[in-house]
């Protein structure tokens, strides 16, 4: 459990956002006052009149803190100045712009605006999307969720197919990802946050008309066109892992739709999520949940929107903790395979196996030209999260996950207890594309 340096990143991360949000209401006291000098109203005034077009407000960001960048964001994580208004129109005229988060306390949708000629959404400028917004986003463009729905209902549903890519973490999904975005033809968006809104309200909500209105409104809005890549070929979006329910629903509403669930080797998966784990808060909570409190650990996979079935119990090692945590994660795709047989699981091992294969029979699923496939493969020449917290560089200054001959047996039971592989075998599950098939290379 490593509890010094677990004590030292979480105290740490934790008093910096204690402090941030102290400046940030000193802060915000003082601008209420001075937006009440100025006349400067905020953005659900300003469009009472109904004779004006509809508009955002835009305001420039001075500064920002996130204790976990995998937790919803909010206005509450920044201070900032108001700028200016503009027509709620003008987050579809430029490519430096893209939605960003909801924030329900306030009812606004909220998009960030990058320096011209940033593609918020490309790789080039983090592997997250999530991550990009928050480092690269100049000012932040807030307009009511009213209006933010009225926007999108101008723009029209993507006639090319959208790919949606879940998976189980830590698993090569960005890499996944960047094969597509390498085709220079996809637009790929990797873990947004307004996907892990529409997850929770699909699992709470389910096929309402207000889960199916904000559904239509995101995927228009993340699959609108861009002066950058004005012919895309198809749209590319992977939610975080426990995001990943509510592509049944943009299936229904888009029946071009390609679904693909990654998986991996377990106990590849569980090294990986150790290591990320000292660098992302909530990660390593979870660590210390799987330590302390069986009903806790349910709670957190609950509000992840996550099944919860049989998820009530401790661990006393961090090798079966993370372990728990793949198989938790993987059952989102068991579980919706055996109600979809359109979901395809792919599995990393066939991917690295023979690279050039697995994109060219990826892309044929996918419904893309095969002619794209040697772009595609530029992919593998690089560090997959080479601009991010979690790159390669980062985490191999982490100490490795140690675990003993008993921890991995208590494993095995688990894997076996959930319907898996035994961890000493090769984890293929059903429904796991066979490339071979696919090309008819057999």
């Amino acid at each position: 459990i490593r509890p010094v340096e677990t004590a030292k990143f979480l105290l740490g991360r934790g008093v910096r956002k204690l402090f941030f949000l102290f400046i940030a209401f000193i802060f915000k006291s003082f601008q209420t006052i001075s937006w009440k000098i100025q006349g400067i109203q905020n953005i659900h005034d300003k469009n009472k009149d109904a004779k004006t077009k509809p508009l955002a407000q835009a305001v420039k960001v001075i500064t920002w803190s996130k204790f976990d960048w995998l937790n919803r964001a909010g206005l509450r994580d920044y201070i900032y100045a108001h700028d200016e208004y503009v027509d709620a129109e003008y987050v579809l005229q430029h490519d430096n712009i893209s939605l960003f988060f909801f924030d329900d306390c306030h009812d606004v949708a909220v998009f960030g605006e990058g320096d011209p000629g940033t593609l918020l959404w490309h790789s080039d400028a983090d592997s997250f999307h999530a991550l990009a917004m928050f480092k690269l986003s100049r000012r932040l463009i807030i307009m009511p969720m009213s209006t933010f729905h009225q926007i999108a209902s101008t723009i029209p549903d993507p006639k090319e197919p959208i790919i949606m890519l879940g998976n189980t973490s830590r698993c090569g999904s960005t890499l996944l990802t960047q094969i597509f975005e390498c085709t220079k033809k996809v637009i790929s968006i990797s873990e947004p946050y307004a996907m892990s809104v529409l997850a929770v309200l699909w699992e709470t909500k389910g096929e309402t008309p207000e889960v199916v209105k904000i559904t239509r409104s995101i995927v228009r809005m993340y699959c609108h066109p861009i002066k950058a890549i004005p012919d895309p070929v198809a749209y590319v979006i992977k939610p975080t892992g426990p995001n990943f329910s509510s592509s049944v629903l943009i299936k229904k509403l888009y029946p071009n739709t390609r679904v693909f669930y990654l998986y991996r080797n377990m106990e590849n998966v569980t090294k990986s999520m150790y290591k990320i784990s000292f660098v992302i808060p909530t990660s390593r909570l979870i660590y210390l949940a799987c330590r302390i409190s069986g009903a806790l650990v349910s709670k957190v996979f609950k509000r992840a929107a996550l099944a919860t079935e049989n998820t009530n119990r401790t661990f006393d090692n961090d090798y079966c903790a993370g372990i728990f945590q793949a198989i938790v994660a993987t059952n989102v795709y068991r579980r919706m395979r055996q109600e979809e047989s359109y979901i395809y699981g792919l599995l990393f091992d066939d991917l690295i196996k023979d690279k050039e294969k697995a994109v060219r029979a990826i892309l044929k699923v996918s419904g893309i030209p095969e002619s794209f496939a040697k772009d595609a493969m530029d992919a593998f020449q690089r560090d997959s999260q080479r601009n991010s917290v979690v790159s390669k560089a980062v985490l191999d200054k982490i100490k490795p996950l140690e675990w003993t001959p008993e921890d991995k047996a208590k494993s095995d039971k688990l894997m076996k207890e959930f319907g898996f592989p035994s961890i000493y075998e090769p984890c293929r599950i059903e429904g796991t594309l066979d490339f071979d098939e696919v090309l008819k290379t057999k």
